[in-house]
């Protein structure tokens, strides 16, 4: 399918996407998905055009009714890793978003998004910036500058030494203020379900794990060197919770997680393979271990769905 021919049919409000015999409607200009094909090849681009509507409900539904709950809104948001933008879409739909100040890495992505926004009039939209990964280092905010900060699916891409972005997000995050670090692959999880799909391999050093891969997974990591399966953003050695934490740990934060729908709840309520509710007693037993040593569930789940509170006072106010 990636190297095959495609037709784009504009019916007005929408456009239809025709690769063979399969058609993708989306409401994204003809502009915006060649874009998109360019920057990921045609064969994955056709699940890139509904992933505001599936993966922002999905990731974000929880986070905003428990917002919603909780009665808050006018939040300034801080979208960190914003891909082609379809989170930051999402965010604009929500009452409770006042602005928001999106960044990649990545110099495609952030030129989708920028096109979306203007084409699609995205006015909560202040910002699409396009940093160097040396840059997320010190991001260019001011202390306390975020009422939330949203990490989804970008822990696991940072390079190793990832300690100094991480605690730039709790940075900006401003006291009162919530973090969302989302559908980030848990390390101490036995089996790398994220990019690798083989068991211990983000366990391994580069170069035994890049001939694991090889050997086990040869269609996809064959021809792929060495040079380019551990350059940063591969994303296959995962996260741990310590890593998505800021250096002073939990110094002043609350684990919201479990309250907010997300962590053991969320694993539980989405689960939709047939395996996955085989074995959700074993990971209701192992969660409910967790607990009992005064970990969070999030520890023995295959991704790390996680909500914190930073709080008003400087004491540390632990999980619960």
């Amino acid at each position: 399918m990636s190297d095959a021919p495609y037709r784009l049919t504009d019916r007005g409000d929408t456009r239809l996407l025709s690769v063979g015999s399969r058609e993708y409607a989306t409401r994204y200009s003809e502009r915006v998905i060649r874009m998109l094909i360019a920057r990921k090849g045609l064969g994955r681009t056709p699940p890139y055009l509904s992933y505001k509507e599936t993966r922002g409900a999905h990731y974000l539904g929880p986070f905003f009714r428990y917002l919603r709950a909780q009665g808050l809104g006018k939040l300034k948001v801080l979208e960190v890793g914003c891909s082609f933008g379809h989170m930051t879409e999402y965010l604009c739909d929500q009452p409770e978003v006042d602005t928001i100040h999106a960044f990649d890495t990545d110099a495609a992505f952030v030129e989708i998004a920028r096109a979306k926004v203007d084409e699609m009039r995205l006015a909560k939209v202040r910002e699409v910036a396009l940093f160097t990964n040396d840059q997320t280092r010190r991001l260019p905010y001011e202390d306390g500058a975020f009422d939330a900060v949203l990490a989804i699916g970008v822990v696991e891409h940072l390079p190793p030494a990832r300690r100094s972005q991480v605690d730039e997000y709790y940075r900006v995050l401003a006291p009162g203020g919530h973090i969302a670090i989302l559908d980030t692959p848990n390390r101490w999880f036995p089996l790398e379900t994220h990019s690798v799909g083989l068991p211990l391999v983000q366990w391994l050093p580069p170069g035994l794990a890049h001939r694991y891969a090889r050997a086990l997974r040869p269609r996809r990591f064959g021809a792929v060197p060495y040079a380019d399966f551990v350059a940063d953003g591969t994303g296959w050695r995962n996260a741990t919770l310590a890593e998505c934490l800021p250096s002073s740990g939990w110094r002043g934060l609350t684990d919201v997680t479990e309250e907010a729908g997300y962590g053991w709840r969320f694993f539980n309520d989405t689960a939709r393979s047939s395996t996955r509710r085989a074995l959700l007693p074993v990971f209701a037993v192992l969660c409910a271990a967790a607990r009992a040593v005064g970990q969070p569930p999030s520890v023995c789940l295959p991704y790390l769905n996680m909500l914190l509170l930073k709080s008003v006072a400087s004491e540390p106010r632990p999980w619960r």
